[in-house]
């Protein structure tokens, strides 16, 4: 049985332009903390030139080895900058509401170093391909996958197909969680957490239009949150679709 959590190629998507973004070249997943062999031996044939990993540091399990999978790794959390994506584990047990999860997809996109990293790379000769994660695969990986997305030219309305397509994962993601419940915590404890858990359109549409309302475009927010104005951006389209 595998242990990829959420683990999909997310390109292949028809972009505005009438082009496709190129397939076996844009990976994302969720935890790598239990992979089986054969899932080593799978990541290992994609031949994986850049990870990023946006988990925080407590999220971690002392026996990854990303090394194994990936030519180059970088470990720079999505989420660290913002104060933390889970409280501490002094809790009897951590709450998530969906007004939470909303004001966190609102702040996701803006000053984060983990996502100007995955623009610098991308920019990169043989920068791909390219793998991202974080635990579950769907909230901080979620928004990246969606910024490269619309990046690459891809409708809004397909990016919130492919968002959502996480859901499939659903039970993966909850066993995850189930795994990684603190010493004297019970199962009964997710009751308190599920809207992180689940994945709802308005979770990754108030990420977009927190964007909107901020610089007016996506346009405008790519060269200012990442320096890449319409000649960059068609440079990235020039390199990863067809």
């Amino acid at each position: 049985m595998s242990e990829l959590i959420n683990f999909r190629d997310f390109g292949g998507y028809p972009t505005k332009d009438g082009k496709h973004v190129v397939k076996g070249h844009f990976f994302r997943s969720g935890s790598y903390r239990d992979l089986t062999k054969k899932d080593i031996e799978y990541i290992q044939s994609l031949n994986i030139q850049n990870l990023h990993d946006f988990r925080e540091e407590h999220e971690l399990d002392k026996k990854e080895s990303h090394e194994e999978i990936a030519k180059k790794v970088h470990m720079i959390s999505a989420s660290a900058h913002l104060g933390g994506f889970e409280e501490s584990e002094d809790q009897a047990f951590t709450v998530l509401s969906s007004e939470s999860m909303i004001e966190f997809y609102r702040q996701l996109p803006f000053n984060n170093p983990a996502y100007k990293n995955i623009f610098k790379v991308l920019q990169e000769p043989n920068a791909t391909p390219y793998l991202h994660n974080c635990t579950a695969g769907k909230d901080r990986t979620g928004i990246a996958t969606a910024l490269i997305q619309f990046a690459l030219g891809i409708d809004e309305n397909i990016i919130m197909l492919d968002y959502m397509k996480s859901m499939d994962a659903f039970e993966q993601v909850y066993q995850n969680e189930v795994r990684r419940l603190k010493d004297g915590r019970d199962e009964s404890s997710l009751l308190h957490k599920m809207p992180g858990i689940v994945i709802m359109p308005s979770f990754l549409q108030a990420a977009y239009e927190s964007i909107i309302e901020k610089y007016n475009s996506m346009s405008a927010y790519f060269e200012a949150e990442f320096g890449l104005n319409e000649s960059k951006l068609m440079e990235l389209r020039v390199m990863y679709t067809e």
